[in-house]
């Protein structure tokens, strides 16, 4: 008879707890649903800098201009930040700070920050 009574006990928990954690959401790896806060980026007097960065990740650098999209790779970050000395400006100009690149010639890739 005893194993019936825990069985029922563990039920009525389960069912108890069940709408408590319905609403917590997540995603799946145990963090919920928080995301990171976003990174920034910001130009200044030739630099464009960026705070925020992952710092589990390769981040490679982004430019598109008059003369098209190019960029290259900068490494790794310890504490999220990077500076990066830029030519001057050839028209509307935009950067970013991406993920790895896969996909066609690297076409595709995940934008951590961005500013023009």
């Amino acid at each position: 008879m005893r194993p019936i009574h825990i069985a029922a006990t563990a039920a009525a928990l389960a069912f108890a707890v069940s709408p408590a954690l319905a609403d917590r959401g997540g995603n799946g790896n145990g963090h919920g649903n928080q995301s990171p806060a976003p990174a920034a980026c910001s130009v200044s007097d030739g630099t464009v800098s960026a705070t925020g960065l992952p710092t589990g990740e390769v981040i490679n650098f982004m430019v598109t201009d008059a003369s098209g999209e190019w960029g290259w790779v900068l490494g790794f970050t310890d504490d999220g930040t990077w500076n990066v000395s830029v030519p001057a400006a050839n028209g509307a100009t935009s950067y970013e700070f991406v993920s790895r690149t896969w996909g066609p010639n690297g076409s595709k890739y995940d934008v951590f920050a961005g500013c023009a």
